[in-house]
């Protein structure tokens, strides 16, 4: 039961507000009914919550995934990189924890400009989470360095999309928005997670937003091989 409870609640793609129930099951592969009676039980203990248009995730879940110590201490040691960044490169700057065990990219912490209007904002979030998700992939097992297919980048409209991917940093522009990512790394093999920035396209000049990301991703490494409680991981 905790094993479908679960993989509902992973249907969930990032920037998908709402899922009916059918499609939560169709996701999950398994009946309808099934489907009902589990999502019954996450409603319940607000894992899940009802929209105007399906069921979406709960705010239990988000304040039981806030008190997760490493995304904390993840957090705390990256905190000033960040800041650094976005002053360095006038974009947003962010910072996603890996998911050990599809490789996907988690939002942990950002800066970002205010006066930015909430489609510019959701365009920067979605672009940097998808370069983020693409580096982590990348530096993941064999199995998980696949290519992103489109309907994970739906949240960009639809427009042609631009990509730069190598080792060490991700590269993903569309008409109007451009996102960086670089690892995060506790040792050449273990990838903890990603900082990326993104900007509007013309605010961020992206050859020195990319040195400057690749410098800051690289202080954050080495300040997060000194952080014992980060030692084992995942």
């Amino acid at each position: 039961m905790l094993a479908r409870g679960l993989s509902i609640l992973r249907c969930f793609r990032p920037h998908e507000r709402e899922l009916p129930l059918s499609e939560l099951a169709r996701r999950a592969d398994m009946p309808k009914a099934t489907a009902h009676r589990i999502v019954a039980e996450l409603l319940k203990e607000r894992m899940l919550e009802r929209g105007e248009n399906g069921l979406r995730l709960g705010v239990s879940l988000f304040v039981l995934g806030a008190r997760v110590p490493r995304q904390m201490e993840l957090r705390g040691v990256t905190r000033p990189f960040v800041e650094r960044l976005h002053r360095l490169t006038r974009g947003g700057a962010y910072v996603f924890m890996s998911d050990a065990l599809d490789g996907s990219a988690g939002l942990v912490d950002s800066v970002y400009f205010s006066h930015d209007s909430e489609r510019e904002f959701g365009e920067q979030v979605c672009i940097s989470t998808n370069a983020a998700g693409e580096i982590l992939r990348f530096h993941g097992a064999p199995s998980n360095r696949t290519e992103v297919n489109d309907t994970v980048f739906g949240c960009l409209g639809g427009e042609e999309l631009a990509r730069v991917r190598r080792k060490d940093l991700v590269v993903l522009r569309t008409a109007e928005t451009v996102a960086l990512a670089a690892p995060l790394l506790l040792s050449p093999d273990t990838v903890i997670g990603a900082l990326a920035v993104s900007a509007p396209t013309g605010r961020l000049r992206e050859t020195q937003a990319a040195s400057h990301l690749q410098a800051a991703a690289a202080a954050a490494s080495r300040a997060l091989q000194r952080t014992p409680e980060l030692a084992r991981w995942p």
